[in-house]
């Protein structure tokens, strides 16, 4: 889906209202109901891609997730033509390349820390999955990647949790919530449109989609979220580098 054009001097701060009424564009791709591992091996398929985040916690959660065959950075690395993993879990990535044998690793601050191997050649997709929630500051992240890449790198791919999601509204009507204790941010389809527009990328599509395998037993909840696609859990959105 695409936000409309009109949103456009919104985003950009040239235009401010205090009851915007945002109605996507959507495509065919929309109505299906798909999870964000698929979303994601889809966009890096073939790609030479930078995968921020890539230990995904720690050393027990990757090898949690390598036996229930969810670890994503194993599963990109199996579509993309080189698919290079960033982090600052330090004990994470000695863990990838001393024990799993992940020679294109680097624990550094991808915002901060420069970097020879991934400045010294042109890059397909800079991928930050669910990791903008975790950042004080979103906007200064995002445009200091800008500038940092923008000169080799071709587009960047961002996933979110979504705050407009069924779960959500369910836990609300029981008077509580849950999340990650890191998090710092809840986003929508538009206000994650509009950070990525403060840093000065160019927003494209977005795709909403389950974070979590997609269960084929879970037929009503299945039906709702096809027709309800802005009530999925997880954003995914991509945008080019600007100036």
């Amino acid at each position: 889906m695409r936000l409309p054009a009109q949103c456009l001097p919104h985003l950009l701060g040239e235009k401010r209202t205090s009851s915007l009424e945002v109605r996507f564009e959507y495509d065919r791709d929309d109505w299906k109901h798909v999870s964000r591992m698929e979303v994601l091996r889809d966009a890096c398929a073939g790609r030479r891609v930078i995968h921020v985040g890539c230990v995904d916690h720690d050393v027990a959660t990757i090898e949690r997730k390598i036996e229930e065959g969810l670890w994503l950075h194993r599963r990109l690395c199996d579509c993309a033509e080189r698919c290079f993993g960033v982090d600052i879990q330090e004990d994470g990535i000695r863990y990838m390349q001393e024990r799993l044998g992940y020679a294109d690793v680097e624990a550094l601050d991808i915002a901060s820390t420069e970097s020879s191997r991934l400045s010294a050649g042109r890059w397909d997709c800079l991928l930050l999955p669910d990791v903008l929630e975790h950042i004080d500051d979103p906007v200064d992240f995002l445009t200091r990647l800008n500038r940092r890449f923008r000169a080799n790198v071709s587009e960047i791919v961002i996933t979110v949790p979504n705050a407009l999601s069924r779960v959500n509204f369910k836990r609300a009507r029981r008077n509580f919530e849950r999340l990650n204790s890191d998090h710092r941010y809840w986003f929508t389809p538009y206000t994650l449109a509009k950070v990525v527009s403060r840093a000065r990328f160019r927003v494209g599509t977005i795709r909403m989609c389950r974070h979590g395998a997609v269960s084929g037993r879970m037929w009503y909840r299945n039906y709702f979220l096809r027709r309800h696609p802005l009530m999925r859990n997880n954003i995914v959105l991509f945008a080019e580098f600007g100036e």
